[in-house]
């Protein structure tokens, strides 16, 4: 049954993805600006993403995913299951914050690129500092949520890793409050090397208060923030 379900999955993630990629980048060119139209097509994505692999979302603390204040959102990351989950769950429109070599990656590369998503050089501190600006004017300018996992990449064992400091210094320099979020039980679905469900049930998308950056700069100000940020999440459930 595992097997036939990781099979079903795949095609099902195929289709949905082929078809929502196809009507969003259509979209982009109506809203090209804002991405608004499109952002909804990915948000359904979501959901028809979920909907396939047989799980449930539920949402705790929902009053503060706020469609109309602009904050940062920092989760978790645990499974590839983290970005559709939160795409259908946030009423407003969130930018993940990517590396820059996901570009080159066909059809998701171009998406994120003329969709708008924030883009990371870690590698060339004057083209970082320089995508850095932009990411701040335009989430300004469009009231866009950027998200970001500060620990790089999917978790090995289920726990928490240690934070990338640098992951918020786009909130201090855009002035964001950070919106802390626990994404529970997509590792106990698909953990880091599965490629797809292996059962069906669950995902809480636990949010917290929103975190104030006010005062807040430089290095030991982002250390500052990933502190609170670690505290916050382990006291909404990530362990």
């Amino acid at each position: 049954m595992g097997t036939l379900r990781v099979i079903a999955f795949a095609w099902w993630a195929a289709v949905v993805t082929a078809l929502c990629f196809t009507v969003a980048m259509l979209a982009l060119v109506l809203n090209p600006r804002s991405a608004r139209i499109s952002h909804r097509v990915a948000s359904l994505w979501g959901r028809w993403l979920l909907w396939g692999a047989g799980l449930r979302l539920r949402i705790e603390g929902p009053g503060f995913l706020d469609p109309n204040t602009t904050r940062m959102i920092v989760a978790n990351h645990s499974s590839y299951l983290d970005p559709p989950a939160m795409l259908a769950a946030h009423p407003g429109q969130i930018r993940f914050m990517l590396k820059k070599e996901l570009m080159r990656l066909p059809f998701i590369g171009w998406y994120t690129r003329a969709s708008g998503h924030f883009l990371i050089d870690r590698d060339n501190p004057r083209e970082g500092k320089r995508l850095l600006d932009r990411a701040v004017e335009r989430a300004k300018r469009y009231h866009l949520n950027p998200m970001v996992f500060p620990e790089g990449t999917r978790t090995r064992d289920g726990l928490l890793a240690p934070f990338k400091n640098g992951a918020f210094q786009l909130a201090l320099s855009a002035d964001l409050p950070v919106q802390p979020v626990a994404i529970l039980g997509a590792y106990e679905r698909m953990p880091r090397g599965s490629l797809g469900p292996s059962r069906g049930g669950e995902i809480i998308i636990r949010v917290g208060e929103p975190i104030p950056v006010a005062g807040l700069k430089g290095n030991p100000g982002r250390k500052v923030l990933a502190e609170q940020v670690e505290t916050a999440l382990r006291a909404l459930g990530v362990e």
